[in-house]
């Protein structure tokens, strides 16, 4: 019995589905390259051999564009766990839980989902139990709400960068400033940038 597809397998098929609806040719091997930062064609190969064997897909030899899609990759956004809008939490973790709305009505081309956890940014109109939904990227403009992991914990704030501090700040006057300033030794990974938001209709208006 074939394996599940990996969560890389699954963006790639996702990939080709968006851009066979868009242009009605699949991408070329380099195309998938470029999209997802693989540093050479053989590695693209190789997750086509799989998601092949995986009946995820067909590939017409001898074809730059000849990859025919099998798989209908789930239409949602991947819920990869929660994160704290308050003090840092360990938080991220793998889920095959998907949210079901369609990612084109956020901006970004990688997108996951965070469970907010907390009030520190509930005057930016972030509560308990909503979705962040965030675009996977290692950078952010100063002033930008960002999920950063902050040495093995995530949280959800504002992020500014002043003469090489960092400042995580909430908007909720109640939760100071988090400062890392440069001599400290702390990990600061930013994780993904703030697109857009999922409301729990539980939650406190």
């Amino acid at each position: 019995m074939p394996s599940l597809p990996t969560e890389r397998q699954q963006q790639i098929a996702s990939f080709l589905h968006s851009e066979l609806r868009k242009r009605g040719s699949a991408p070329t091997q380099r195309e998938i390259a470029e999209r997802f930062g693989f540093a050479s064609l053989n590695s693209v190969r190789s997750h086509l051999r799989l998601m092949e064997k995986k009946g995820m897909l067909n590939r017409l030899p001898g074809k730059a564009r000849g990859l025919k899609l099998k798989y209908r990759p789930p239409v949602g956004i991947p819920l990869l766990g929660h994160v704290a809008a308050g003090n840092p939490q360990i938080a991220l973790q793998d889920s095959d839980e998907i949210v079901p709305v369609s990612p084109e009505l956020f901006p970004g081309s990688e997108l996951f989902a965070l469970r907010v956890r907390g009030e520190s940014m509930k005057n930016a109109g972030i509560l308990p139990g909503d979705i962040a939904v965030m675009n996977r990227q290692s950078e952010v403009a100063d002033g930008e709400i960002a999920a950063v992991l902050l040495d093995d914990e995530a949280t959800l704030k504002y992020l500014y960068r002043p003469n090489g501090t960092v400042i995580l700040r909430g908007a909720n006057p109640a939760f100071p400033d988090i400062v890392i300033r440069s001599n400290e030794q702390r990990s600061v990974q930013i994780l993904g940038k703030y697109v857009g938001l999922i409301r729990n209709q539980r939650s406190p208006r």
